[in-house]
Parts: structure tokens; C-alpha cells; sequence
């Protein structure tokens, strides 16, 4: 029998799926520091599968954990949405592929 340690934020069902497979998983509830820590490793490691694969569902499972973290941190979803759009309106998007070379004072 082989062991293979993940130690790493999974969707709810996962260890519900693991058990219905016929394996056993080890699985605890993390702390909500251990949560917020473990959200912003899963948008850096989706992004980063993201960036390797371009899959889109990549980019689905960055919304969720996006999600997660603004449930998280209580924020209103309707607000951080006009966060954005006000800033977009001030300094714009990235749609049109600025990239900054450099500044002289």
C-alpha cells in the first residue's frame, strides 16, 4: 500500500470521493489563518497550471477560490466588483497590453 502526502486545500467532496473509491484519506478542517493561507496558495498554483496548460477550467477553479477568499474575508462581492470598475475607470484595464519599460524622474 503507498501513501502519497498532499497537504494541500481540496474542493469539500474530495475525501467523500477518495472513501467512495475504495481508498482511505486523512483530512482535517484547517483554522481560518491555515484557510486564508491555503486560498491564496490554491490561486497561485491554479494560476500557474493556468499558465502550463491554458486551460480554461483552470480559470474556473481560480473564480472558485477567489470566491472562497472574498466569502472569507467578508467582503461584499457587489463591492469588490465596483472596486473594479472604478478603477478601471481611472486607470483603465489591461486590455491593451501596456507594458511599462521604464520611468525617468
Amino acid at each position: 500500500m503507498m501513501k502519497t502526502s498532499y497537504k494541500k486545500l481540496v474542493r469539500d467532496k474530495i475525501p467523500q470521493l477518495i472513501e467512495e473509491s475504495g481508498r482511505t484519506q486523512t483530512s482535517r478542517i484547517m483554522s481560518e489563518k491555515e484557510y486564508h493561507n491555503a486560498l491564496i496558495d490554491k490561486i497561485v498554483e491554479e494560476m500557474e497550471e493556468f499558465r502550463q496548460t491554458d486551460n480554461e477550467e483552470e480559470i474556473a477553479d481560480v473564480y472558485e477560490a477567489l470566491d472562497c477568499l472574498v466569502r472569507l474575508k467578508d467582503y461584499e462581492p457587489m463591492r469588490i466588483d465596483y472596486l473594479r470598475l472604478k478603477k478601471r475607470e481611472k486607470q483603465g484595464s489591461y486590455n491593451d497590453r501596456v507594458l511599462l519599460e521604464e520611468v525617468e524622474e
